[in-house]
């Protein structure tokens, strides 16, 4: 092809995409905040219908502004000007995101008040739900909601600051190393503690199966350490743990099966 011609070809395939850029340019209408905000007034009340609040207590208001932020999304950088239609279908396409941020808002302004919202506020924010525990659970018991207690406990095993022990009180994995409960705040006793564990029969369990080595560590030491299992000082992580004092029945089941270990020990060996 000659120079020439290739040359005015190239410039009628810019002049050409010159004119479309201009074209799309002009259908370009951006809305001014006022037109935004009436849209958003305009379809709150179906928004509303869509979304089913209704049956957690709110109103239309009580959910303006979100249905106003879904909106102005929406507008932003559009070509063509954004329709009520339009609108009121993106956001019921999308409405998941909505009714987080409607969990979210009850959340944050402690509007939270009844079982419904609670159970609302679980559905769509399980995370959140989890690390807020200690806060949702004492709204539970006062609502006596005890199968919400129940989610809450998976929750924040999953998704909260879980302990190795529960607590004797309200079942959640929360009891510090100063023996106290992150989620119901009960200061606890070791004694409370060793029931819950069902300690004789740990102790049983102890003395059957560690090496006569790690007994005599327990009994010198005097207590066991907790991080998840029940073990002599010297085989504990290091990190979280608990300490459980040994009493003097508990010291003497410890002593007895050393006693009998060293026995067997030494009867082996003059039979040999």
């Amino acid at each position: 092809m000659p120079r020439g011609r290739k040359k005015a070809d190239d410039v009628a395939e810019q002049a050409k995409a010159r004119a479309v850029r201009r074209r799309l340019s002009s259908k370009r209408k951006e809305m001014s905040a006022d037109e935004v905000k009436a849209l958003a007034d305009n379809i709150l009340g179906r928004v509303y219908e869509a979304l089913g609040v209704d049956l957690l207590g709110l109103r239309p208001e009580d959910i303006r502004d979100l249905v106003l932020d879904a909106v102005t999304g929406l507008a932003e950088g559009r070509v063509t000007k954004l329709t009520e239609e339009a609108a009121l279908k993106r956001i019921v396409a999308s409405k998941d995101g909505l009714l987080k941020a409607i969990a979210a808002k009850l959340l944050s302004e402690r509007k939270v008040d009844s079982v419904e919202r609670l159970q609302f506020v679980i559905s769509y924010l399980p995370d959140v739900a989890g690390r807020a525990a200690p806060e949702l659970y004492q709204l539970a018991r006062r609502l006596g909601a005890q199968d919400v207690i129940d989610t809450l406990r998976q929750l924040w095993a999953q998704y909260g600051r879980p302990t190795p022990i529960a607590c004797p009180r309200c079942g959640f994995l929360a009891v510090t190393p100063e023996l106290t409960c992150m989620v119901c705040g009960a200061e606890l006793s070791e004694a409370e503690i060793k029931r819950s564990l069902n300690f004789p029969k740990v102790i049983e369990d102890l003395a059957s199966r560690l090496h006569p080595r790690l007994i005599e560590e327990i009994l010198a030491a005097g207590y066991v350490v907790v991080d998840g299992d029940i073990e002599p000082p010297s085989m504990a992580f290091q990190g979280f743990k608990v300490i459980l004092h040994l009493n003097r029945e508990e010291r003497e089941v410890l002593r007895k099966a050393l006693q009998a270990r060293q026995a067997q020990g030494g009867a082996a060996g003059q039979g040999v």
